[in-house]
């Protein structure tokens, strides 16, 4: 699964810190594997991010009272064309993020919006952690029956990429 899962985010990761890990590491033991696709540029993303943050962070803490690492991550895959964009919005998410210089140097952000049909963002998709399979593509509609604990949950319009 590790190397299923490098073979489509890449080999290494940035935490929400913006420390580079290992993509096999930072997913290793994930129940669900979400690929964000979103945008700074794009205000329909700007109104689901915090929502999606939200509750990212509700299911952390909910799980932390059961000791669990937590079994569900995100990556944000973005559409950003300009790193400082890029940057400047990946700082206001808890998750993991493909690279900057990935999305282009290795072709991340095309492969992997070809491969799920991603026409429009935000687009979430939900992945099987073990095996890398396609869960489902309506992740924004669906999410709230993946994470636990408490936060609003509300869908939001789409931009279209090309």
């Amino acid at each position: 699964m590790a190397s299923q899962m490098e073979e489509l985010v890449g080999p290494t990761l940035l935490n929400g810190k913006g420390e580079e890990v290992p993509t096999s590491e930072a997913l290793k033991g994930k129940k669900h594997v979400m690929l964000y696709f979103s945008a700074h540029w794009c205000p329909p993303c700007r109104k689901f991010t915090p929502l999606l943050a939200e509750a990212y962070n509700a299911h952390k803490e909910y799980l932390a009272g059961d000791g669990e690492v937590g079994e569900i991550e995100v990556i944000f895959v973005s559409s950003d064309s300009v790193q400082s964009e890029y940057d400047n919005y990946r700082g206001t998410m808890p998750w993991l993020s493909v690279p900057f210089s990935n999305l282009h140097k290795l072709g991340i952000k095309d492969k992997l919006s070809g491969k799920y049909s991603v026409r429009g963002i935000p687009a979430l998709i939900i992945l099987d952690g073990n095996s890398g399979e396609l869960v489902t593509k309506n992740g924004r509609g669906e999410y709230g029956s993946y994470f636990k604990g408490e936060y609003q949950s509300t869908s939001s319009s789409g931009c279209t990429v090309s």
